[in-house]
């Protein structure tokens, strides 16, 4: 029992003596970590106050349902076949809601944004010659297929939450009036997109089943093409009418407070500056005071000294 209390004493005592070896260990080298802290610091605040501002504008919206598509489910469970080859589907409304997201990312509609804004010269602003209105000489120009993927990786951003259905477009933009307007844009452009497809579907499907109609002798069939007459006429008409024809705005993009961007945070930038060049000051002099004595080259000068 006092052989073991005795052993304890001396682990004691041990620990006491390496933790105070270590604070005497940094102590006598503070000014290593002092200057770590210092450049981490002053890189930081470089980094903080000569990175352009980014502002984030966003777009809350809720997929626009239509009722025709629910009501049609008697008669495509009838007419099936003769629906899908109209162009008729069930289930519109969550097939719709997934075209139009997939048309708000597809680089049909980027493209035509990118090129009646004429945004190139804004996304790549290294490679534009601002005084003469045209890209550098020796800078390649860029192709929309980089234009399209800096857009979509850098500037745009889709999401959609499967609880609440609600869906958000977020604009990423060093000017945050244009990063407002440009989420706006691009929500009226989807939906001006959808209902030119939807009408222009309407009337590829009425076409086709009034044909049907005019073919056919048998009562149930012609009441069944009636009805699928009936909805896409339906269908048409909301399209026409319907400004908000895939999603509908729940909350506009506002341009956002110019002392609100989202990057670079200065305040963290600081601090993230502080502590980093704190911790890369504390390992440094660690990594030195563990090497061996015999690579020191303090103790290999005194050694040829000697």
């Amino acid at each position: 029992m006092q052989a073991n209390k005795i052993t304890d004493d001396l682990s004691d005592d041990a620990e006491t003596i390496d933790l105070a070896a270590i604070f005497a260990m940094l102590w006598k080298r503070r000014w290593w970590i002092v200057a770590s802290v210092v450049v981490c610091t002053t890189l930081s605040a470089f980094y903080a106050f000569a990175t352009p501002p980014v502002y984030r504008a966003s777009v809350l919206m809720v997929s626009a349902d239509s009722s025709v598509g629910s009501s049609l489910e008697g008669t495509l469970g009838q007419l099936g076949g003769l629906a899908s080859l109209a162009g008729i589907q069930a289930g519109g409304a969550s097939i719709a809601k997934q075209e139009s997201l997939a048309v708000l990312r597809s680089r049909e509609l980027t493209d035509a944004f990118i090129h009646d804004k004429d945004l190139m010269p804004l996304l790549f602003p290294k490679r534009w010659d601002e005084k003469n209105l045209r890209w550098k000489s020796g800078e390649r120009p860029p192709t929309p297929a980089e234009a399209y993927k800096y857009f979509g990786e850098k500037v745009r951003s889709v999401t959609e939450d499967k609880k609440s259905s609600l869906i958000t477009l977020q604009i990423d933009w060093t000017d945050r009036l244009q990063a407002a307007a440009w989420a706006n844009e691009l929500v009226e452009r989807l939906n001006v997109e959808m209902q030119t497809r939807a009408i222009a579907s309407a009337e590829v499907s009425l076409g086709y089943l009034e044909k049907e109609l005019q073919a056919t002798t048998t009562v149930t069939t012609r009441e069944a093409i009636n009805r699928l007459i009936e909805a896409q006429i339906k269908q048409r008409m909301l399209a026409n009418v319907k400004h908000e024809y895939a999603f509908r705005v729940v909350d506009k993009a506002v341009a956002p407070d110019a002392n609100d961007p989202i990057r670079p945070r200065k305040i963290l930038a600081l601090a993230g500056g502080v502590f980093g060049g704190g911790v890369l000051g504390f390992v440094a002099v660690l990594m030195v005071s563990m090497m061996p004595a015999g690579s020191s080259p303090r103790i290999k000068s005194e050694r040829i000294a000697g």
